[in-house]
């Protein structure tokens, strides 16, 4: 049984209520004095609060998508590198391809990939929403027009993987919308792995003493992969994230205004928050190498930040008031703050739809 299965939640809630039910109405007859028999009973006591709390874990992870597999959980990670295609040499989408995509919304459809990124090393997946009108031009191998469209990467927090944006927060549903009613500037969507290192988070840096590069992968590598697979050069491509993905975005805009003309950070922060189980000296290097800062006055020109933080959400909201108290000389800001809402995908979906008008 899978860890986001309905069958997995459903059997952990049945063995809770079986053990519970039975400690209640069987307490009396295990009853007996004695140092074993009161180890019994706690041990007892504890498996049914284990299975409680399990049965909440893998309802919370089931709406909000933070791992996606058993081996996600426990650190493991999938081997991609077997089965990855180094993405210089993907092929142009054929149709084949294209039948054979998972069906969305209005006619669109979602492309997974498995890919090795040729500037990063890193060998994970990819999902691409491609719009109707897209996926039509490709069947009959037509050019495609780069200026109909602009792309979007849209990166998770963590722990999350990419298929969260679709299962919990109903990404095609909104991009359905935006493209009917904007039919000359639809969106191509790009969803790439945010967090390529298992449970290790790499705060979208390119980490030193060996660390995968994840900054490579989702900036470089992305824009190659979409035009080896699309062929759209030339789009324009906007970022925005959740959580730690606002992070990413902002930093990644900043930081490469060449590849993105403008970022939506939901729920982020602006600043590195690598663990603090990291060494001092590495939480160090973060904040010099990967100040926002910097990165703003090294812009070549003013670019425009969507934020958006809810009152109810601690972190996101004391790190957004800090970041907007600097001087942003090279930057125009849009912010949008909600009233209440913690730091959940709830807080979040209201605020897909201004952002995507907002692009």
């Amino acid at each position: 049984m899978g860890l986001t299965d309905l069958s997995t939640l459903l059997f952990a809630i049945f063995l809770t209520l079986i053990s519970t039910c039975g400690a209640a109405l069987f307490w009396g007859k295990i009853y007996r004095k004695g140092f074993s028999n009161l180890a019994l009973r706690l041990i007892l006591i504890i498996l049914c609060q284990i299975l409680a709390m399990t049965s909440v874990g893998l309802a919370v992870n089931r709406s909000n998508g933070f791992f996606e597999s058993w081996s996600d959980l426990f650190g493991s990670g999938s081997n991609y590198s077997a089965a990855a295609v180094t993405n210089s040499q993907l092929p142009k989408l054929s149709s084949t391809d294209l039948s054979h995509a998972k069906k969305l919304s209005n006619g669109a459809i979602m492309v997974s990939d498995v890919i090795t990124g040729k500037a990063s090393g890193i060998s994970n997946l990819v999902y691409l929403y491609l719009p109707k009108s897209l996926k039509n031009e490709l069947m009959i191998n037509s050019h495609v027009k780069a200026d109909k469209f602009r792309v979007v990467e849209f990166l998770t927090g963590f722990p999350s993987q990419p298929i969260m944006w679709f299962k919990v927060m109903k990404i095609d549903q909104e991009l359905a919308r935006f493209n009917t009613s904007h039919p000359q500037s639809q969106i191509i969507g790009v969803f790439p792995q945010v967090n390529v290192a298992g449970n290790y988070d790499l705060e979208c840096m390119n980490l030193p003493n060996g660390k995968p590069k994840a900054e490579t992968w989702l900036a470089e590598d992305m824009h190659t992969y979409l035009e080896r697979r699309v062929g759209a050069v030339g789009a324009h491509w906007s970022i925005m994230g959740l959580s730690t993905g606002g992070w990413c975005a902002a930093m990644l805009m900043m930081k490469h205004p060449e590849l993105f003309d403008k970022a939506a950070s939901i729920a982020g922060y602006y600043r590195p928050a690598l663990p603090l189980t990291d060494p001092i000296s590495l939480q160090n290097w973060a904040k010099t190498h990967y100040g926002l800062p910097q990165f703003e006055a090294m812009l070549p020109q003013k670019i425009n930040l969507y934020l958006v933080a809810s009152l109810g959400d601690k972190y996101s909201i004391k790190e957004t008031r800090k970041f907007l108290a600097l001087s942003h000389p090279n930057l125009k800001i849009k912010y949008r703050e909600i009233p209440s809402g913690g730091h959940n995908p709830h807080v979040w979906i209201p605020s897909i739809k201004p952002v995507l008008d907002w692009l």
